[in-house]
């Protein structure tokens, strides 16, 4: 089984998660602009049972009505959040993994609050705002 690890910019935030993920997905939408400091954010998803593994202190924001973010104390790094969703599942930040094993974008969102000069990879289904569930 695959074992994949991923960590804050300091090291001190470290997550193991077992397996693939369930779906990766590059966002352009402004919050998640805000939260990564970035011209989009890209979120790779699993089911909480995957993560089997937890080293560090984190602290916690919560955005009423969506996502508890999960970040490291020390550097900043925003690394783990929960969605407020009748479907358990994770994100976990796709850049914290630092692994050219890991899956590319399944999908691009938001692409309407994007900066033109942001194109999506061949080939993934494209959605100007929040994607068809």
């Amino acid at each position: 089984m695959t074992m994949r690890e991923a960590a804050c910019a300091c090291g001190d935030f470290r997550l193991t998660l077992e397996g693939e993920p369930i779906l990766v997905s590059a966002c352009c939408c402004t919050r998640c602009q805000r939260r990564t400091g970035s011209f989009f954010g890209v979120t790779v998803y699993f089911r909480p049972a995957q993560l089997v593994r937890r080293e560090g202190a984190a602290s916690t924001f919560h955005r009423p009505g969506s996502t508890i973010f999960q970040f490291c104390p020390r550097c900043g790094s925003s690394l783990l959040w929960e969605l407020d969703d009748d479907e358990p599942i994770i994100g976990v930040a796709g850049g914290a993994f630092a692994d050219p094993t890991l899956p590319g974008p399944h999908r691009m969102t938001h692409t309407g609050t994007g900066h033109p000069f942001v194109t999506s990879p061949r080939g993934i289904p494209v959605y100007e705002g929040p994607p068809p569930e």
